[in-house]
């Protein structure tokens, strides 16, 4: 009995292996994640897992698609067995991110992990999700962007940075001058002063000569701001003298009085200074004033007068010039008919009136010109007044005249201008002094 039965079975498997292959094969498809879109042979079956009944046997395309995942693409044959297994794993879909900053070295951070520095090409991470990306630069306000990519598409994103400060450009007139921000020297003007906290800025002037300034600002995180001033320049000082002293002082036309003068609080620019004294020539000057300094100008004035020069005949005349005495002409000789010279000094530039007058001389009247830095001379010779003073009395006659001798044989008498008679002692038999006859 037993070597029948297993006679038996031996047919049986035969007559299987020898038997006509089944006509259809179940399939079954699986993914790894799973709600992928099956397609076989270019028709779209559903989405796995999923079990397929009527695939005729032979060689089948299967093709599996899920977002986000790398599609799956193989070929399966069906018809050698009743049943057919195909399990596809996918691959996870990455991104590309190509990630720009301006400016640039920004650290990058996404999901809280740093993943480098601008400029990055960023390729690991899954194209299905979205991301928060993290930017950071010192001095500048951090920020945040979302990614989520569209496929295999390439994203390419340029992000402009927010400076966390501001920048304030800063300029005056004049340039040059020192600023300090929040008490921080930051240069002279024009500078641009990047990094300005945001809140209240404190920005300060200085500049040689001219006032300090101050100025306020509210400044927000990343603002561009431009401040410009106008610097006042500081009053000056001015000294005026002149060379003699005592001249007197016209500035821009306005009395200042006589010099010395000294001139405070006065606005940085030109003035017109015109220096007069008397006997001298006008100065005029065009000084500038510094901010701030002090300035110190003399004027040396020329002087201008004429001089004249009088002598006399005889000696011991009395000069009277322009109605002003001035004394009595002179001579180191005794014996001299001319005096020696009689200056006048500082005499004014044109005609003037000079008396010159001695008691028995007619008086004499000139009008003398005078130019100026010139010296003009006069000689004056006065014509005596013939008045006898002196009788004499002879045995031919009287005679009246000008006692001009005496001697002990001898008296000379002037009996008409310019003629003497000498009277001998002997023959003179009277002579006396006679009142003037006028």
């Amino acid at each position: 009995m037993k070597g029948l039965a297993a006679i038996s079975g031996l047919l049986l498997l035969a007559s299987a292996a020898f038997a006509d292959p089944p006509s259809t094969t179940r399939v079954s498809v699986t993914s790894q994640p799973t709600g992928a879109t099956v397609s076989v042979d270019g028709h779209g079956r559903g989405t796995t897992p999923i079990t397929l009944f009527d695939l005729a046997p032979g060689r089948h395309h299967l093709r599996c698609r899920l977002a986000g995942y790398v599609e799956s693409d193989r070929f399966f044959k069906t018809g050698e067995s009743p049943f057919v297994e195909c399990n596809e794993t996918l691959a996870e879909e990455k991104g590309l991110l190509l990630l720009r900053t301006e400016p640039e070295g920004c650290s990058i951070l996404i999901d809280g992990v740093s993943v480098g520095q601008t400029p990055r090409l960023i390729t690991h991470l899954a194209a299905k999700d979205t991301y928060s990306v993290r930017l950071r630069k010192a001095g500048y306000q951090d920020q945040t962007i979302s990614v989520r990519f569209e496929g295999r598409k390439p994203l390419v994103r340029t992000e402009t940075m927010v400076l966390a400060s501001g920048v304030i450009s800063i300029a005056s007139e004049p340039p040059g001058a020192e600023v300090t921000v929040n008490g921080i020297e930051r240069g002279t003007t024009p500078v641009e002063v990047s990094g300005v906290p945001k809140g209240r800025a404190t920005v300060k002037f200085h500049l040689d000569g001219f006032e300090d300034e101050t100025r306020e600002l509210s400044v927000n995180a990343g603002d561009r701001q431009t401040l410009q001033i106008a610097l006042k320049g500081l009053p000056g000082t001015l000294r005026l003298s002149s060379v003699p002293d005592g001249a007197r002082f016209y500035v821009n036309e306005e009395s200042r009085g006589k010099g010395p003068v000294t001139m405070t609080g006065l606005k940085p620019g030109d003035y017109t200074v015109r220096a007069e004294l008397d006997g001298y020539g006008t100065q005029t000057k065009t000084v500038t004033i510094e901010n701030g300094a002090s300035l110190a100008e003399e004027f040396r004035l020329s002087n201008v007068m004429g001089r004249l020069e009088v002598r006399t005949s005889p000696v011991g005349a009395h000069l009277t010039f322009d109605g002003r005495p001035l004394g009595v002409t002179k001579s180191s000789d005794p014996s001299a008919e001319l005096s020696d010279v009689f200056a006048i000094e500082d005499v004014s530039e044109g005609e003037h009136t000079l008396v010159v007058r001695k008691d028995g001389y007619t008086e004499s009247v000139r009008h003398p010109k005078v130019l100026s830095e010139k010296t003009a001379q006069t000689n004056v010779r006065l014509k005596r007044i013939f008045r006898p003073d002196t009788e004499i009395v002879t045995a031919r006659g009287s005679y009246k005249g000008v006692l001009v001798s005496v001697n002990s044989d001898y008296v000379v008498l002037e009996v008409s201008p310019g003629i003497n008679r000498s009277f001998s002692r002997d023959e003179i038999r009277r002579m006396e002094s006679i009142a003037d006859e006028k």
